[in-house]
């Protein structure tokens, strides 16, 4: 039996040096699936952050990339990492219920397709983590498995709708963890728990088999302790995928090659409009961020690609509840008990969207992408900087699950949901609360590998990133 200090270390490692220790042989993937294991036997009763463990399917997993260890056959530095993957993601004979009594009877017959390539890397695969219903809220307060609690303080929320990810990485409880990212839920609950989540280009990770709620603006991606793990994990996932009519058929990259190229000579710029409005003690984590950035050799200056333009605010609400009214729609209609208030009255409100309405969110999309990628242009500009949240972990309310979270939550990411470009979160200090905070760093395109350049530099000067809660 592993000790419970030496599962907490473990749990604790990042993907990289896991991968090295497992390399060597001073470590093994069963002990350190079995660690995990025994933590969130541990921990799992104050987080909830899973609900649904894979503890046979995992151990054999970790037993093969043994095997592979001992003949030098690593696949790689992913093989032997245990990951947690939110339960929008289909796994092969094991229920994928998308946080919704109406799949909870739904056993997919193949993997998605970013679970398939993780387990082609050689990943132990842990479990399905808790979601907000049908990933649409920002709290992962759920009324069918309870709510997910924040490690940092367990009356507070994690945010959503990827907060069982999150909470499980905080937690100490896995390595890396899948997301999903429509309006900030990745990058949300990355800033809530003090970890490091990125959204990838659009299409750039194929979403084949991962339950939809707006095949506009769903992204999927990594989760991890560390700006290198999510290169690590983005490696892996990137590339084609025939499943996904939106995938961008595109061949990734080594995407932590590049992570030690410095930042000396860049050009970044603050939003303003987005800045304003956020507590001050996320703009004072965010201002320590910025000297932390300029002492590394860049250049800071503000832009405002949306200046005179509001659209894009009401595009967000109307592509996600028409887009995810449109994938339940025969529920709604039949059975719609079968989905919890008020996620059931949010859809139902898309049924009810016009053609023209729909349209027009269509359009304001394509409007922000197209002035967020000319900004960079025209101002020499090479990543954006923001708050990740204008505000940090609320309470939960444990009386009625609704989505709680302010609806200023989302403001600062979801407008690169609106734009398809790479956007990472980071941890970049605390509040009074000693919750939280996060730095986001956005960028063109399909240039997530700067992106997560920018990140890592980032980490590399400071060690928020290292911290562990104490619940």
């Amino acid at each position: 039996m592993i000790s419970e200090s030496t599962a907490l270390d473990l749990g604790y490692l990042s993907i990289a040096t896991a991968g090295r220790q497992l390399g060597e042989g001073s470590l093994t993937a069963t002990s350190l699936a079995t660690a995990l294991f025994n933590r969130i036997a541990v921990t799992d009763t104050s987080l909830n952050s899973f609900v649904r463990l894979m503890q046979e399917s995992a151990m054999a997993e970790a037993a093969a990339a043994d095997e592979r260890a001992r003949a030098g056959r690593r696949l790689g530095p992913l093989d032997g990492i245990p990951i947690a993957v939110k339960d929008l993601y289909d796994t092969a004979g094991v229920v994928t219920a998308g946080g919704t009594a109406a799949f909870n009877e739904r056993v997919p017959n193949e993997d998605a397709t970013a679970v398939r390539r993780l387990r082609a890397a050689g990943s132990v695969i842990l479990g399905k983590t808790n979601t907000h219903e049908l990933a649409l809220g920002g709290t992962t307060n759920n009324v069918y498995y309870g709510p997910t609690h924040n490690p940092w303080r367990l009356d507070r929320v994690p945010g959503g709708s990827s907060g069982g990810s999150g909470a499980a990485l905080s937690g100490g409880q896995a390595l890396g963890a899948l997301g999903t990212d429509t309006g900030g839920s990745i990058r949300i609950p990355a800033a809530f728990c003090g970890v490091t989540g990125h959204k990838p280009t659009y299409g750039l990770v194929g979403r084949g088999g991962v339950i939809p709620l707006s095949l506009t603006l769903d992204h999927a991606g990594p989760m991890a302790r560390t700006v290198e793990d999510c290169a690590l994990m983005l490696t892996a996932l990137a590339g084609p995928d025939p499943r996904d009519l939106d995938s961008a058929m595109r061949e990734g990259e080594d995407y932590a090659a590049a992570l030690d190229g410095g930042i000396s000579g860049l050009r970044f710029a603050a939003i303003p409009s987005l800045v304003e409005g956020c507590t001050d003690d996320v703009r004072a984590s965010f201002e320590r961020s910025l000297d932390v950035l300029r002492s590394l050799g860049a250049t800071i200056t503000v832009c405002e690609p949306m200046a005179g333009y509001d659209d894009w605010r009401a595009a967000t609400a109307t592509l996600l509840v028409t887009e995810g009214a449109a994938y339940v729609e025969s529920i709604l209609r039949e059975r719609p008990q079968a989905i919890a208030e008020p996620t059931r009255t949010r859809m139902s409100h898309g049924l009810d969207v016009s053609g023209t309405a729909f349209v027009r969110a269509l359009e304001a999309r394509k409007r922000i992408e197209s002035r967020f990628e000319a900004a960079l242009t025209e101002h020499s500009l090479d990543a954006y900087l923001l708050p990740t949240s204008p505000n940090t972990a609320g309470p939960i309310d444990a009386d009625r699950y609704t989505d709680a979270a302010p609806p200023t939550v989302f403001r600062n990411t979801s407008v690169f949901d609106l734009s398809h470009q790479p956007s990472l979160s980071v941890p970049n200090g605390f509040d009074r609360d000693e919750l939280p905070t996060g730095l986001m760093i956005s960028g063109a395109k399909f240039a997530d590998a700067l992106v997560l350049r920018i990140g890592h530099a980032y980490q590399q000067a400071t060690d928020f990133h290292t911290l562990r809660p104490t619940f």
